[in-house]
């Protein structure tokens, strides 16, 4: 895992996509990026492109979904992992992501669900605390996920996220009603994500690679 926090969005995708095509070269292993950005909005495959119906700049990038928020106070994972070699498929990949970070929730008292197969993202009952796309180059993602930690929740008005009112979204420290470490959180979802793919993730600062 490089970390790379805070990370400008546009400087983040050129690293993910230079990482994707090594990684379709086989010249290295697969790879998370933990970053924050500044504030920024995005917009996946099913976004239109219909920028004069919002009043922020909206970069459209290739992950799946529609529009999103990223900013301070979310913790972002981008996951360059080949597919073929794990033999596996992009839904196996997302419930192992939606399990580590439901478990991840629980050790904060917190009941998370994924809900790939209705509302992709991870849900604390009807409000959505984890929006999840990703991009496929070759057999390798690229993209990931945004979790909102202590994210200025107010900023998700200036969009519909996913299609979705934003009055939807939540956060971990709205859940549980105190400040949550970023640092800390991603030691935990860390732990999960190995968990989940049975092997150990290696945390490295942002350029080791």
């Amino acid at each position: 895992m490089l970390k790379c926090i805070p990370m400008e969005y546009s400087s983040c995708l050129e690293m993910q996509r230079k990482l994707n095509a090594r990684r379709e070269r086989g010249e290295i292993e697969d790879v998370i990026i933990a970053t924050e950005h500044p504030d920024v909005y995005t917009g996946g495959i099913h976004f239109k492109g219909d920028y004069g119906n919002y009043n922020v700049n909206i970069i459209k990038v290739e992950r799946g979904g529609n529009l999103t928020y990223h900013g301070p106070g979310q913790l972002v994972l981008y996951f360059i992992i080949n597919l073929k070699d794990r033999g596996m498929n992009v839904r196996d990949l997302i419930i192992k992501i939606e399990n580590a970070l439901v478990s991840t929730l629980g050790e904060y008292g917190v009941r998370g669900e994924g809900k790939l197969f209705e509302r992709t993202g991870v849900w604390v009952g009807e409000r959505k605390i984890c929006s999840i796309g990703l991009g496929i180059r070759g057999s390798t993602t690229l993209h990931g996920i945004a979790i909102n930690l202590t994210t200025d929740l107010s900023k998700f008005y200036a969009i519909s996220p996913c299609d979705l009112d934003p009055g939807v979204m939540t956060s971990l420290s709205k859940e549980i009603g105190r400040k949550v470490d970023q640092m800390e959180f991603l030691g935990k979802v860390v732990k999960n994500l190995s968990l989940e793919f049975g092997e150990s993730i290696l945390e490295k600062e942002c350029g080791n690679i």
